[in-house]
């Protein structure tokens, strides 16, 4: 196994700005970087310690708290309850906007100039049969695939804060239907398909998936425990999330006042971009 990090060096093709250069350097080796190019999903074990775990979980638990039965709350009682834009609701998340090696992966397949989003699922523990279907995140794709489509790659990292064993369903992806545009799965199924892969996880595990990857989680069990994960994105700097993202809304965006007082990078991770 190849075990050497990938270095790139990028020439951003701004005029203006006189080319400049970025040296990206992966924490993971070639091999790793190539099976999820290929697969559409990479796991990594102990991405998180023990610590970090424990402070992000009971933060989104205090969310989760605050804002079942909000208008707007994603929440269903008793099943699960999903939550957006968690970098501007609790500045205890912006630890994640440069997590590695996730950021230099990012920066390594998607380009140089990436944006980070941050959500996270909550499911509640005790319940049997809470599962999601087969789906992924950018239903977009064409088929056939016109040759100038610009296709919306994006990687998201899904970081498990509680452990995940076949009592609380395991993760199933189905590998390389990232890279397919032929892929049809009726909604709403739960089904096993050919060649799909069961994970499960460990608090602090984590699995980088393209978001074109099409997966679902196995059904709980009545001996589930909590199933608590955070869903860190990373999206190209020119792609643009303008349409409303859903929730509940933060009373003060937490993340004007960081754009404001952070550093170039920190203001590009939040969003800043211009032509």
């Amino acid at each position: 196994m190849d075990d050497e990090a990938v270095r790139t060096e990028f020439v951003i093709n701004d005029q203006a700005a006189g080319y400049p250069r970025r040296v990206v350097t992966t924490g993971v080796g070639a091999a790793d970087v190539d099976h999820l190019v290929r697969s559409g999903y990479l796991v990594r074990r102990g991405l998180l310690p023990a610590s970090a775990v424990a402070a992000l979980c009971a933060r989104v638990h205090a969310l989760a708290a605050a804002e079942e039965g909000r208008p707007g709350a994603e929440w269903v009682p008793g099943n699960s309850i999903y939550l957006r834009g968690l970098l501007d609701k609790d500045a205890g998340f912006h630890r994640l906007l440069r997590l590695e090696p996730v950021l230099s992966l990012a920066r390594t397949l998607l380009g140089p100039q990436v944006w980070v989003d941050l959500e996270a699922r909550l499911h509640y523990p005790g319940v049997a049969g809470i599962a999601v279907p087969w789906h992924h995140h950018l239903p977009v794709v064409p088929d056939p695939v016109p040759p100038f489509f610009c296709h919306p790659h994006q990687l998201h990292c899904l970081i498990y804060l509680d452990r995940v064993s076949p009592a609380e369903g395991a993760l199933v992806v189905l590998p390389g239907s990232h890279a397919r545009a032929d892929v049809r799965i009726p909604l709403g199924d739960r089904g096993d398909r050919p060649g799909q892969v069961e994970l499960f996880f460990e608090p602090g595990d984590a699995v980088v998936i393209h978001g074109g990857l099409w997966h679902r989680t196995a059904p709980s069990s009545a001996a589930a425990g909590h199933r608590t994960l955070l869903l860190l994105g990373h999206v190209p700097s020119w792609v643009r999330n303008d349409a409303g993202r859903g929730g509940v809304p933060a009373a003060e965006p937490l993340t004007a006042v960081l754009a404001r007082t952070g550093d170039a990078e920190v203001r590009e991770l939040l969003g800043e971009f211009r032509w």
